[in-house]
């Protein structure tokens, strides 16, 4: 059983109203792929729920009321310099059409997402602040502040002061919301210092002040808002990438905040395996890795959701796409497809299909091609009729010219010469016979796959090998001794110029 339906079938034995299942990004800068595989796991452990019964609900939360800690690699530290420490979501965004900075990536990744199907209910955690869900359970926090302290010492070994207050102040007088330290809680205000040195990556004003910690004038730290979103939102499933999961880490914590403060039940937990690229964590804030985007220009929705799904979520995903990653994944999504279509979604591969598919529409029977022969046919002049005439074929052309582009191994390129190439001179006697033969013959109707079977008697009858037989034509056409299927490439081409091309030996 796929581990998905694992889950779901666990999950439905808890006969709750309702399971809730819910992921989370803080939109702080162009969101990497790797977040794109928590939202995909989510999603799989979703349908799976629906899919066995279970009345569920998937929501995505952004986490934009979070401070800017870093500046992303791609913004102008003269323009965006300034606001390190503030709320995302008071941040001017950096293009025109959105509301802050955190729309404007949090929309761009949200456009991925839902192109791949997963289209969860979107959850902004500024509104859940200003419209006051997070009250109760801010309130309970700040009056258990001593029992949160004595939680981060038995999880994390971390000392933390007797004023030490779980609660973040949105400066009244400079606006950051990183810098800003609560001292005191009284029952219905925090007194709070903007401290210049509370932080390495930016500095405070200085200011002192009280304020009500409801209604959006702060946030919790967010281990401890983690717990609280989860009572707040009615979250009975989330996991989080194993670096949260690991013991003594934030999951810890913020379980034991939910549990011992709040009194509401951890969500069921799921650590799940990195997304890495070229064998490198990502990171969001520091720019490093693909983006979400950037992967989603390279790949089509259902092979770049067919990436994540067939990867058990314990298992990491390094994602390079130089080299013949790509072809396989295609391959690998055909062959699964085909699985599907003869027996149907009771086995993994076929479900691993289905699950793969962005709708409930039925799937489209795989493509009989494999990739690498469509990147050889769009490289190919006489073959664009044939991969016109078929839709999905036409599809897979638009992805091989992106591989040839921009990952292919330089093996997997060719170029017809318009003039006779020079590497000609390495042809035998016997090499030169054989392209005469061919030209004498061109006139007959051919079917490409008898007269790759006819060449390779020819060449057999002139006592060349294989490999000298199919050079010959290489050399001759392309200028190098490796190519595509010959007959095909041969077949492709103006009937007149391979004559006067094999006949100039």
């Amino acid at each position: 059983m796929f581990w998905a339906d694992q889950i779901a079938e666990k999950l439905k034995e808890r006969k709750l109203p309702l399971e809730r299942v819910d992921d989370m990004k803080t939109p702080s800068g162009k969101i990497h792929v790797g977040a794109l595989r928590g939202v995909i796991i989510h999603d799989l452990i979703f349908r799976a729920l629906v899919d066995a019964g279970v009345k569920a609900k998937y929501t995505y939360v952004f986490d934009d009321h979070d401070p800017m800690d870093a500046l992303p690699a791609t913004l102008s530290a003269e323009k965006f310099g300034k606001y390190l420490g503030f709320p995302l979501n008071t941040i001017p965004s950096p293009k025109p059409g959105f509301a802050s900075f955190a729309e404007f990536y949090a929309l761009e990744f949200k456009e991925v997402f839902n192109k791949l199907g997963a289209k969860p209910e979107i959850i902004w955690t500024s509104h859940l602040y200003k419209s006051g869900k997070m009250d109760q359970g801010i309130k309970k926090c700040l009056d258990n502040a001593s029992r949160i302290r004595k939680i981060y010492k038995k999880i994390a070994g971390a000392d933390l002061a007797s004023d030490w207050y779980p609660f973040n102040v949105i400066c009244q007088n400079c606006g950051k919301v990183g810098t800003t330290k609560v001292y005191n809680w009284d029952g219905k205000k925090v007194s709070y210092k903007c401290l210049p040195d509370y932080v390495k990556w930016v500095q405070g004003c200085g200011f002192e002040g009280k304020i009500s910690p409801f209604g959006g004038t702060g946030k919790l730290p967010w281990k401890v808002e983690w717990a609280v979103k989860w009572q707040a939102i009615g979250v009975t499933a989330e996991g989080a990438g194993k670096d949260h999961m690991s013991k003594g880490g934030s999951h810890d914590i913020a379980s034991a905040v939910c549990q011992q403060v709040l009194n509401y039940p951890v969500p069921y937990p799921l650590a799940y395996e990195w997304f890495l690229a070229r064998g490198t964590k990502m990171s969001t804030s520091r720019g490093v890795g693909i983006s979400a985007q950037e992967i989603s220009e390279i790949l089509p929705p259902e092979i770049l959701r067919f990436l994540m799904v067939r990867t058990n979520f314990r298992q990491a995903i390094n994602f390079d796409p130089g080299g013949e990653t790509i072809p396989d994944l295609f391959d690998e999504y055909d062959r699964c497809g085909k699985e599907f279509f003869e027996k149907g979604k009771e086995g993994d591969f076929g479900r691993i299909f289905e699950l793969s598919q962005i709708n409930s529409k039925k799937p489209e029977k795989p493509v009989a091609v494999r990739f690498c022969q469509i990147a050889q046919w769009v490289q190919m002049p006489n073959m664009r009729q044939k991969i016109e005439k078929d839709p999905l074929l036409a599809k897979r052309a638009k992805y091989g010219k992106i591989w040839l582009e921009r990952f292919a191994p330089d093996e997997e390129k060719f170029e017809v010469k318009e003039e006779l190439p020079r590497a000609v001179g390495k042809l035998t006697p016997s090499q030169r016979q054989l392209l005469v033969k061919i030209a004498n013959e061109l006139d007959k109707k051919w079917e490409a796959e008898k007269f790759q079977n006819t060449i390779y008697q020819w060449g057999k009858e002139l006592g060349l090998t294989s490999a000298q037989t199919f050079q010959a034509i290489y050399l001759s056409l392309l200028g190098k001794d490796h190519g595509p299927k010959a007959a095909w490439l041969i077949l492709s081409l103006d009937k007149e110029f391979i004559k006067k091309r094999f006949k100039q030996q």
